[in-house]
């Protein structure tokens, strides 16, 4: 067993000695170079290197040594394969060194080593850094758009979320009013660009700006994309809280809506009601009479094309499909009565359960034309009563 003991000692030994004796040779070298008459003679090293990404090049940070023997800066990458050289010209004290340059695209080890005039070299200083390119810009995508809201003397854009890990930072809209050209920046924080003063079809271009990493000294940008803009005539007074142009107790007729006698059930008032935030209802029984054709709409002029009028926000309504309430939309400048729906352009019932996205009209104009867009209800008196409070509605082109 000792003998055992002893070998185990000895072959260590020897790998010890075997290690010592490579690493001298492979480290030989760079040993010379650093040695001048048997003494090791160094320049100063560069302190605090940081590098920071650009676009087919970086940005250089760093701090000089005090050694004013030092006369270049010599910064390899690529495994040395690649470098770039600076003559300097050292003051008194620590210095700051700064440099942009050329590098192609990717992830390099920037190796930094100085030299004085006798062409002694530094221990090397490494620091790693980020070239961006093509490979990165193909992964870039504009932001899109989801919807448009028109409303008075403006149009809202309302932007999809973005994948942020590309970097996305802005996106930036151009359009031209009265030969003026507009430029709106919005963040990829924000929902929502308003664009003022539009009263025509108008095309705005708009592209998104990208930073690789928050400290990148450039941006990226794909290409401007165009979007045509079709002013579309919008419904007023069409949410919580809705505007009443008179009133009486809870209830009042609504603001820029036709309002026929049928639906003023309440003593020559209907449609509005204080209660609930002054929301849109029509309600009959608990004491009230019946609707027969109550009629509550807005008429516009639109251009051909395809449309969609919604109830976007239902509250609450005990209405069933057995009732005859209906969402409508149909040519000209008023509704046509329950018995004739089918004549519309068209028409979705409206009652409790139906689902919220099932509460709309899709429609096609084939020519320029009034239309007319609303709420048409034929229900009873009595005991419980018949009510359908609507939080929005939503009218935009397809």
């Amino acid at each position: 067993m000792k003998r055992i003991f002893i070998h185990k000692i000895r072959l260590a030994f020897a790998s010890l000695l075997s290690l010592m004796a490579l690493y001298s040779c492979t480290d030989w070298d760079d040993f010379k170079e650093y040695t001048k008459d048997g003494e090791i003679q160094y320049a100063g090293k560069m302190d605090s290197v940081k590098i920071f990404s650009g676009k087919g090049r970086v940005l250089y940070k760093a701090q000089l040594s005090a050694d004013p023997k030092v006369k270049t800066v010599k910064i390899f990458w690529n495994d040395r394969k690649d470098s770039v050289e600076y003559q300097i010209e050292k003051g008194v004290g620590k210095e700051p060194f700064e440099r942009t340059f050329a590098v192609d695209e990717g992830v390099k080890n920037f190796v930094t080593v100085t030299y004085d005039a006798a062409g002694n070299a530094s221990i090397p200083v490494n620091a790693i850094g980020t070239s961006y390119g093509n490979t990165y810009r193909r992964r870039l995508n504009n932001r899109l758009i989801s919807l448009l809201d028109f409303e008075t003397s403006r149009t809202v854009i309302n932007w999809d979320a973005m994948d942020l890990s590309t970097g996305a930072q802005y996106t930036e809209v151009e359009y031209v009013v009265n030969g003026e050209t507009k430029v709106i920046t919005t963040p990829v924080s924000t929902s929502k660009t308003v664009l003022e003063g539009l009263t025509e079809s108008t095309t705005i271009k708009y592209r998104t700006i990208f930073k690789p990493e928050p400290t990148s000294i450039d941006t990226f940008a794909v290409a401007f994309q165009n979007y045509a803009i079709n002013i579309v005539p919008q419904l007023k007074n069409k949410k919580v809280p809705f505007i009443a142009t008179a009133t009486s107790g809870r209830w009042g007729n609504l603001a820029n809506w036709i309002t026929n006698d049928a639906a003023k059930n309440h003593g020559g008032f209907g449609g509005w009601d204080e209660w609930n935030g002054n929301i849109f209802n029509v309600e009959s029984g608990w004491g009230s009479p019946p609707i027969t054709n109550g009629k509550i709409y807005q008429t516009l002029t639109l251009d051909p094309g395809t449309y969609t009028f919604e109830i976007s926000n239902l509250r609450d309504t005990n209405l069933t499909p057995d009732d005859k309430t209906y969402l409508v939309v149909a040519l000209g400048n008023t509704l046509p009565d329950v018995e004739q729906v089918t004549t519309s352009l068209g028409h979705t019932k409206i009652y409790n359960g139906k689902p919220i996205g099932e509460l709309r009209v899709t429609f096609t104009v084939q020519e320029k034309s009034e239309v007319s867009m609303g709420y048409l209800t034929t229900q009873p008196d009595g005991w419980p009563g018949k009510f359908c409070n609507i939080v929005a509605f939503d009218f935009y082109k397809n």
